[in-house]
């Protein structure tokens, strides 16, 4: 028996599900959670006349280690799950949104995390000196999963289609920082919103949206006389929105913190009790709009498509929404990222920073995307969890029923990106130890006399 937290059921329970085929034996249980957005493509059980996920169709096919758990929460709270060794991190949060129990290991073990963030220096540092980190499991590996974007949401009387409003990087810029409150200081927009006060719908947790969309603005947006951003406020990379404010109550009084992605969703939407938002400004991960692939099987709290509209953003003259074409465009013409090159040395390959290219700015396409990230350990004491994750670590990016589960849930594989240079690092170094850098998830050298995971 598997379970599966929902993310469409962030404040509760986990939805059971049977794999299909029968195991000979008793496979081994792979734990684990992360970003809500990405749970439709990971984790969803088999719905009727939809497409199925990754890891239930993995499960369906092994005979070894199976996935058991994928917990739909954040970015942050699934880094700090593994890097504590700590699934009730994650358990807590998706049933009644507390924290860690700090009762690390044993049935609390945590063998993969997924996020839009990439790891920190802080958090890198942490797994070098923890006793849950380097000593016991080996390096810490994060690698790039799929590309996605963020989509900015409006909820307002004159927009009622995908891409009617279409924002430049001023509006964008004004609107985050508080410095434009009312939908007719917007005046690059093709269809001008309706006049009335914005709500400025942001997430409250720590989360990977959020980080999203304050990379792209900390590049674009300028500061001080002149600027687009409201006085006292700079943009600079975080994950939890109010760290922007010196008094976010007094700087932002229209906004509307919300902590939660499903409860976002739906308040976002004007679904929830409430009340509704009928002039809102927010951001969401495209997989829960209005442009998702008529093939996923995101849903919201009221098991319906979600109805949200999203702006289009200007990238020169031309504005895109955020649809797969236009993040594979993206993704295919970054202009500014933090690395662009993969490792090639066995020192660079240990490096986790390495790995991930963590993009702000790009020359085409929709202007804010990222990749989706899988961090895990490099040691796991049961080799068939070992077998399993380099299994479907290698179906993930080579299977082509996976790819095409990435596509139907509007993300982009990076086979399609500019990062496809990373596959062969991650096939010969990762998954294996073609040129001896002792890299690789179960290596005998660097995971003997470790615990493991």
């Amino acid at each position: 028996m598997q379970q599966f937290a929902s993310a469409a059921s962030l404040a509760a329970l986990a939805v059971a599900t049977a794999a299909s085929a029968v195991h000979a034996t008793t496979p081994s249980i792979i734990n684990g959670g992360g970003a809500a957005s990405q749970y439709f493509d990971y984790a969803a059980p088999d719905v009727k006349n939809q497409p199925v996920s990754e890891m239930f169709t993995f499960d369906t096919l092994q005979s070894n280690a199976q996935f058991g758990t994928y917990w739909a929460t954040t970015s942050g709270t699934a880094q700090t799950a593994l890097l504590q060794n700590d699934l009730t991190c994650l358990i807590n949060k998706v049933e009644n949104g507390g924290g860690c129990s700090n009762t690390p290991g044993g049935a609390d073990t945590v063998h993969y995390a997924i996020s839009e963030t990439a790891l920190s220096a802080g958090s890198i540092a942490e797994w070098s000196t923890s006793s849950w980190g380097q000593s016991a499991a080996g390096n810490l590996i994060q690698l790039p999963a799929m590309g996605t974007g963020l989509a900015i949401v409006v909820n307002d009387t004159n927009i009622a289609t995908n891409g009617a409003a279409t924002f430049s990087t001023n509006d964008l810029c004004e609107i985050f920082s508080g410095g434009y409150t009312d939908f007719s200081q917007i005046t690059d927009s093709a269809t001008a919103p309706a006049a009335g006060t914005i709500t400025l719908v942001y997430r409250s947790d720590a989360a990977g949206n959020t980080f999203s969309l304050i990379n792209h603005l900390a590049a674009v947006c300028t500061t001080g006389a002149g600027g687009n951003t409201a006085p006292g406020v700079t943009f600079t990379p975080t994950s939890s929105f109010s760290t922007l404010f010196s008094n976010i109550a007094t700087q932002l009084p229209h906004g509307l913190g919300i902590s939660g992605l499903a409860t976002y969703a739906n308040t976002l939407a004007g679904l929830e009790s409430q009340g509704v938002l009928p002039q809102a400004i927010g951001y969401i991960s495209p997989d829960w709009t209005s442009v998702d692939s008529a093939t996923s099987t995101a849903k919201l709290l009221d098991g319906l498509p979600s109805p949200l509209i999203v702006a289009g953003l200007l990238n020169g003259r031309k504005s895109y929404i955020p649809d797969a074409a236009a993040i594979r465009l993206a993704l295919n013409h970054i202009e500014k990222a933090n690395l662009t090159t993969p490792p090639s040395t066995a020192a660079e390959g240990a490096n986790p920073a390495d790995w991930v290219p963590v993009i702000q700015t790009v020359s085409a396409g929709y202007p804010i995307v990222t990749y989706s990230i899988i961090d895990l350990p490099q040691c796991y004491a049961d080799p068939q969890i070992t077998a399993g994750m380099i299994a479907f670590l290698t179906d993930h990016y080579t299977s082509r029923t996976f790819k095409t589960i990435q596509h139907d849930n509007g993300l982009v594989s990076v086979t399609n990106t500019s990062a496809a240079k990373f596959l062969a690092p991650i096939k010969d170094d990762i998954l294996a130890n073609k040129n001896g850098w002792n890299t690789n998830i179960g290596n005998a050298t660097a995971c003997a006399g470790k615990a493991g995971r």
